[in-house]
Order: C-alpha cells, then structure tokens, then sequence
C-alpha cells in the first residue's frame, strides 16, 4: 500500500490569468486605451475584451458559454445579480452573455477584479452556489436534483441526500489509454481520501457500470467510453465561511484537474520510456563485436580482406 502524498497535485487557479492580466491595468491602474482581445478558457468558454474608442473607461466582457439558459435556470442568474448588479447586457455575435460596467465607478476595485476575472467560475458554479446556499439555509431537503451539462457527454450531478449535496462527475475519454488512467486517478481520489484526507468532503468512486444509487433519480444514459463515476459528499461543514468559494472553485475545476494530471502522467511515462530506450540502445551497442578486416599469413604478412 502506497503511503501518504508528500506534495500536493498541482491546482487550477479558478480565475483567467489573461482576463485578470487585461483587466488589472483599467480596473486598478488607469489605462483607458481602446481593445479588442478575444481568447478561450478551460470549458470551452469563449472570452472577448471590448473597449470602444468613444468610451474607453466602459469594459465590456463578453462569454461564450455552453447551455448558459440552462445554467441561469440553475442558480447562475442570483450569482450574476449578485456580483455584477446591473451590468449585465447585450453580449456581441457569437456570444451568448457580456457584462459592461465603468472602471470609474468601481468602489472595491480589487474585489471587483477579482469576481471579473472569476466569471466563468462563478456562472459555473451557479448550481453548486444556489445548492451550498439551501444546504446552509437548512433547505435542501426538498431540492430537485440538477443536471449540469457543462461538457458533451460528462454532466455533473448535484442531488441532495439526507442533509447532504453529492456532486457526482461521470468522467469520459474517447482514449482508451486516457480512460485507463482516469479510472486509476478516480480509484486513487476515493483511497487518498479515506486513509489520509478526514476533513474533506468522503468521495466514492464507482465503475461505468455500476453508478451511484443517487443517479436512480435522473434520465442519463452513460456512453460506453464511460471511465466511472466520482462522487463528492459536501456537508455544512465544508461550505461554512469561506469553505463555500473554495468548495465550488475546485468542483467546478475538477474536470480540467483531471485532464491536466492526465496528460502530465502521460508525458511523464513517456519521457522515462525514451530514456528507457536510450540507455538499452547503449547497452547494445557496447555488446556489438568488433569484426576483424585484417588478416596475416604464416610468413606474417598482413592482408586485408574485402
């Protein structure tokens, strides 16, 4: 049996660095220049950055993300109406959501920055927000179960249980070696925390073919490139105070988590398979005999053969 981990895995930060970068130099700075910056974030959110000519301390922040009606339904509209009062507006062709406010006005420009730079985080997170909310208010008993199609073929699944909200992830991978992996990580998740996490939230993994009983209560129909189920059980306890924010910012990185784990392992493997390789052809070439061309007859003399 393993022992316990001596360093911790690498964590996403929940924030754009480029959104926050961009927006730094306006909201806290004074730069009032023109710009039109577009980029992608994890999850396939699409970002653009549009400062007009005629207006240039007026931001606008447009987003491109997936199901974003159904994400509002879901809690995301009270976490937008909360955090970005009154700036929600028109979003630009080809996106689905902006926001537009005055670097001027902002009161808390640090606060403010950072809820900016943590838009998709927070639009997200809508479900998890509204369901800790309830958890908190004593109200979560009667909760529908969510489910959040943040990603083709991988929803997340929100459903309250005995005063309790699990977070299940079905985890997909087109890749068989991908896949392979994904289940060892999942499998590594549930045995980490048991032997050596206690304060965090008990997560459980379950086979393709076996789901968690909580998923009796949804239609899903899981792909056969399926790797599992992971399952979080988030008590009061770990929403209380600022456990809240940092619950749902690494909830809704998880999946990004795991890809990028993923992918290091992968890389990691293949770098010791080639130098693996390197070091037996080196073996292999110190064994290669040495193949005489010169040969000597009885007198002594030397001829060499062709």
């Amino acid at each position: 049996m393993s022992g316990p981990p001596t360093k911790g895995m690498i964590l996403l930060e929940a924030r754009s660095a480029i959104l926050y970068e961009q927006l730094r130099s306006r909201i806290v700075g004074d730069k009032r220049d023109p710009c039109e910056i577009s980029f992608y974030d994890f999850d396939d959110v699409g970002i653009r950055i549009v400062c007009q000519e005629s207006s240039p301390n007026v931001v606008g922040v447009h987003l491109n993300i997936r199901n974003i009606a159904e994400l509002k339904r879901m809690g995301a509209q009270e976490v937008i109406d909360r955090l970005y009062p009154g700036m929600e507006t028109t979003p630009a062709d080809g996106y689905n959501f902006a926001i537009s406010f005055d670097c001027d006005a902002v009161a808390d420009k640090e606060k403010f920055l950072d809820n900016v730079a943590e838009i998709r985080k927070n639009i997200l997170g809508g479900p998890l927000d509204k369901a800790f909310g309830l958890l908190l208010a004593k109200q979560s008993a009667n909760m529908a179960p969510m489910v959040v199609n943040n990603r083709p073929d991988e929803p997340m699944f929100v459903v309250e249980n005995g005063g309790k909200i699990i977070v299940i992830f079905a985890v997909d991978f087109s890749d068989e070696t991908d896949r392979t992996l994904a289940k060892v990580f999942l499998q590594e998740f549930e045995e980490v925390q048991r032997m050596y996490v206690r304060n965090a939230p008990p997560c459980l993994y379950s086979p393709a073919g076996n789901p968690p009983g909580e998923l009796s209560r949804v239609t899903y129909t899981p792909k056969s490139t399926l790797a599992g189920f992971l399952s979080f059980s988030v008590e009061e306890r770990h929403i209380t105070g600022p456990g809240k924010n940092n619950a749902i910012a690494l909830l809704t990185s998880f999946r990004n988590y795991l890809h990028y784990h993923i992918k290091s392992s992968k890389t990691y493997l293949h770098m010791r398979m080639r130098k693996k390789v390197a070091a037996w052809m080196l073996v292999l070439n110190r064994a290669k005999p040495e193949i005489e061309t010169e040969k000597k007859t009885v007198s002594g003399k030397t001829f060499v053969m062709k």
